[in-house]
């Protein structure tokens, strides 16, 4: 697995040892740290049984940092559309979260949504869009992290309690699981998952 570090990940001196383009490839020996193999054991669960349509938000490379890929989750699903709000990625869909007009109204029958409403200035919108593209009786797949450093610092605006997930989804789903992710630390975890279905 090859991580790739960038400029904000070094102090300016230590950039100058790099290339023009400031990266510099480092081979990872372990797996995944705990947090990140609870939740994708979490996520290999409830995506297993998903049929129809799935979106992607904020695919990345689709990697789950363990050696698989997130597509390969959901092995029912009838089509698997990544997306990402840039271009860099070899996605599907470039798209904001925020503003969606490229997908119709009751588009995907689940959305998986990982680690990218954290950096939504306005995630209300984010969700709201979300549940506007999500058919009705489909699932959201959501994970948010709550003990996570800051990191894209420019963009790292949020961190989600139970309380504050059951709340921003109170009016349009159905709560179906909602698990709080490597609890190593009391009353502190690491991320919550949680899935939901549309009223």
């Amino acid at each position: 697995m090859i991580k790739v570090l960038t400029q904000r990940s070094f102090p300016v001196s230590i950039l100058n040892i790099f290339s023009r383009r400031n990266t510099l490839k480092v081979t990872t020996l372990s797996k995944a740290s705990q947090s990140r193999q609870e939740s994708n054991q979490w996520l290999k669960c409830h995506a297993a049984n998903i049929e129809g349509c799935v979106l992607s938000i904020g695919s990345d490379t689709d990697e789950d940092n363990d050696g698989g890929r997130y597509r390969d989750y959901f092995q029912k699903c009838s089509s698997y559309t990544t997306s990402e709000a840039t271009s860099e990625f070899n996605v599907d869909l470039v798209l904001d979260v925020r503003s969606m007009p490229q997908i119709q109204n009751n588009t995907f029958d689940c959305v998986f949504c990982s680690g990218v409403l954290e950096h939504v200035d306005d995630y209300l919108a984010g969700l709201k869009e979300i549940t506007r593209i999500l058919r009705s009786g489909g699932i959201l797949l959501l994970g948010l992290p709550f003990r996570q450093a800051i990191h894209m610092a420019s963009n790292d605006y949020w961190r989600f309690t139970e309380h504050g997930l059951r709340y921003m989804l109170r009016d349009d789903y159905e709560i179906l699981e909602l698990k709080s992710i490597d609890n190593s630390v009391p009353n502190f975890p690491a991320a919550y998952w949680l899935k939901a279905k549309k009223r």
